[in-house]
């Protein structure tokens, strides 16, 4: 191994290495300890033995393919016998609780496929931030080895640990030079990222090539050549996003509601065949579950959308309020006052669930349904609907307010820090490539840093976070009596406060060059602004790519989600109150009739009506009102996933807005078509004087 005495500020120790890998063999996910605490081994069959085969060497999964297929196996009798006894109860449970152990077995089967694959796409990811640290490190001093050794120094995901095996596997004597070791290690890349290994290989001719020129020449085509493949991977699986997003709004939101409408009448005509129970479970449980599962599977596979902060320097939300010197915590705080503004909401679901439980437990079964239908006549009227309604809507907003305070309180303050390190890594291409210009010129840090302010002064840019960057740099420089990297990291250091990796990883580099000289730091900066410019092109093309995807969901979101909720919600507590019309009408007709034989008539089609078997209103406005919260946490998910990734703070921010304007929406619209439905109403029902 090569000699890296003379740049021991930018690379770690052998220790660190073999730390890591020792750690690393003694670490099992759950997932593998699982695997490895089933008692009986099953063999493995032997079409099902090559596929995990494959899976488990690209994914690095410590387990066998008999562990894999033994976990799988058990799990399916386990769930087997705890939702046995639940299935056999009727039909539709046999349906609904068998598939259970089904879905489970076919995901743990298919799961070291889908790891294998996620880990691809997360290699992908991260070979962007691995040329970008080798082109910064190689533009200063061009040591092959020693780039290597920086960059999985700097990355964390499947490639940068990969790196580091390779590392140590060097250092430790299995390879005798890092060349050999790579080449091993290429043949997973390849499957992973050919781009990445192809960019690497290109980048060994570094050493080899004296002019300088030359050198930025081949950083340069190795920079081309993995961001261009990426892209392409990007613009396939925006294409491949569509199906996904047609198939959340019409199969995950819009046929659900739909068939919710048509609820009520089936609920007469299918009396018994169709348990509520099912209804509320399917809606607010099982649906939501399949379907953030099938989304979270999608995103998972999601290619790199090249934001250059690494997940551990990303801004994390708020766990705490606070006022003054009291610090509460949020999501209890949440909870609470969601509770107390759910109370008239539960006092009603609390009297209605009371009056039927007492009547059922009290009386015979003919005595409790006449009871019930008795109630259901007085109830649906238009004395008690608005006021049933307007109570059981405190229930969905206790639920939204939790959600909306929860959210609001928890990414307002880091969303906008979070914005303000977006835009300072947006910034940092233009803002390098000044320093550049000022460095070109052989001039002290200090000239270079205040010709930099100038021209962000010249043209207008002083709102940039990057002149803020400069302007404090030039002035700690100019007044106290530190070095750069003092300033930069020392104790309140300008960048500890940064979460930004590429922005401490690109500046600790420019450092080192600026402590050789100016034309070098010069030369340094010229080539890493090169790179992150093109990344923002790329970056914008991806955009591009995803927009119409991304603003369908939108649309999704904030419009379709809440406006078809609520009029789902409100026809269905029309039907019901239409149907207590016809049943009040044809009650009234059978008072007024003598005849026997008409009384009879009338007897039959009131009797048909079945009104006792009719769900109440309000209770299908909460199942309604669930599914339409659960829908708007989904497509905020899914959107979210799209544009920026497992990105906590955005999420959160994006979902405490759409739901405080869908909760608003649906609650306006709800209530509109219910109100402006009475009149037509009372004269079905013959109570217009």
């Amino acid at each position: 191994m090569k000699n890296f005495e003379r740049d021991n500020y930018h690379l770690p120790s052998v220790d660190y290495f073999q730390r890591f890998v020792e750690k690393d063999e003694r670490t099992y996910s759950l997932y593998e300890r699982l695997c490895k605490k089933v008692p009986l081994r099953i063999s493995c069959p032997k079409n099902i033995r090559k596929s995990l085969e494959e899976a488990i060497w690209l994914s690095g999964l410590k387990i066998t393919p008999e562990e894999a297929y033994s976990f799988a196996f058990f799990s399916f009798l386990f769930s087997l016998l705890i939702f046995l006894p639940v299935s056999l109860l009727d039909v539709p449970s046999s349906l609904i609780f068998l598939s259970f152990p089904i879905l489970i077995l076919i995901h743990l089967i298919t799961y070291p496929k889908f790891y294998s694959e996620v880990i691809r796409i997360r290699a992908a990811n991260e070979a962007a931030s691995i040329v970008l640290y080798m082109v910064s490190y190689l533009s200063l001093n061009p040591v092959y080895d020693a780039a290597i050794v920086y960059a999985a120094s700097r990355c964390h995901g499947p490639l940068g640990n990969d790196l580091k095996r390779v590392v140590w596997s060097v250092f430790s004597g299995k390879y005798t030079d890092m060349k050999s070791a790579l080449s091993t290690f290429s043949k997973k890349w390849l499957l992973w990222n050919e781009e990445f290994v192809n960019s690497i290989s290109m980048m060994q001719l570094i050493e080899i090539v004296p002019s300088q020129e030359r050198r930025s020449e081949i950083l340069q085509a190795a920079t081309e050549r993995l961001l261009k493949g990426n892209y392409k991977k990007m613009e396939g699986y925006a294409e491949n996003l569509r199906t996904p997003s047609l198939l959340l709004l019409f199969f995950g939101i819009m046929l659900p509601l739909i068939g919710l409408v048509a609820f009520p009448l089936t609920s007469i005509f299918l009396a018994g065949a169709i348990n509520p129970f099912y209804v509320a479970f399917g809606y607010t449980i099982l649906l939501p579950i399949i379907l953030f599962w099938f989304l979270y599977r999608i995103l998972s596979k999601r290619p790199g959308g090249y934001s250059h902060s690494e997940k551990i320097e990303e801004v994390q939300p708020n766990k705490y309020l606070r006022i003054g010197n009291l610090q509460l915590p949020i999501v209890p705080l949440a909870i609470l006052f969601g509770l107390i503004l759910m109370t008239p909401g539960l006092i009603h679901y609390a009297e209605l669930f009371s009056y039927y439980h007492y009547i059922t437990t009290n009386y015979s079964p003919s005595r409790a349904a006449e009871l019930w239908k008795e109630f259901s006549l007085s109830s649906y009227s238009q004395e008690y609907i608005l006021k049933d309604t307007f109570r059981a809507m405190f229930v969905l907003w206790g639920i939204s307010f939790a959600i909306i305070f929860t959210y609001f309180f928890r990414s307002f303050g880091p969303f906008q820090f979070d914005q303000y390190i977006r835009k300072l890594e947006a910034d940092f291409e233009y803002g390098l490539f000044e320093l550049h210009s000022a460095l070109q010129q052989n001039a002290p840090i200090e000239i270079a840093l205040d010709k930099v302010k100038k021209q962000y002064e010249r043209i207008n840019k002083t709102d940039s976070p990057m002149y803020h960057f400069f302007s404090k740099l030039y002035e700690k420089l100019v007044k106290e009596a530190r070095s750069l990297e003092s300033i930069l990291f020392g104790e309140s250091g300008l960048l500890t406060t940064i979460p930004s990796s590429m922005i401490k990883n690109v500046m600790s580099i420019i450092i080192s060059a600026i402590s050789k000289s100016a034309s070098i730091a010069s030369y340094v900066a010229k080539n890493i602004s090169y790179y992150l410019g093109r990344l923002s092109e790329i970056e914008e093309l991806i955009k591009k790519s995803t927009i119409e995807i991304t603003s369908n969901l939108e649309m999704q979101g904030k419009l379709i989600a809440p406006f078809m909720a609520a009029i789902v919600a409100s026809s269905a507590v029309i039907i019901i109150q239409l149907l207590n019309g016809v049943a009040y009408i044809l009650k009234s007709f059978q008072q007024l009739q003598g005849s026997v034989i008409i009384g009879e008539t009338f007897t039959d089609i009131f009797d048909l009506l079945k009104i006792q078997e009719v769900i109440p209103p309000t209770l299908m406005q909460l199942i309604v009102g669930i599914y339409f919260i659960e829908s708007i946490l989904i497509i905020c998910y899914f959107y979210v996933g799209i544009a920026r990734g497992f990105n906590k703070v955005h999420r959160e921010y994006l979902t405490y807005k759409w739901m405080l304007s869908g909760i608003i929406l649906f609650s306006i619209i709800f209530f509109g078509v219910v109100w402006a439905f009475q009149p037509i109403y009372n004269q079905i029902a013959g109570r217009l004087e």
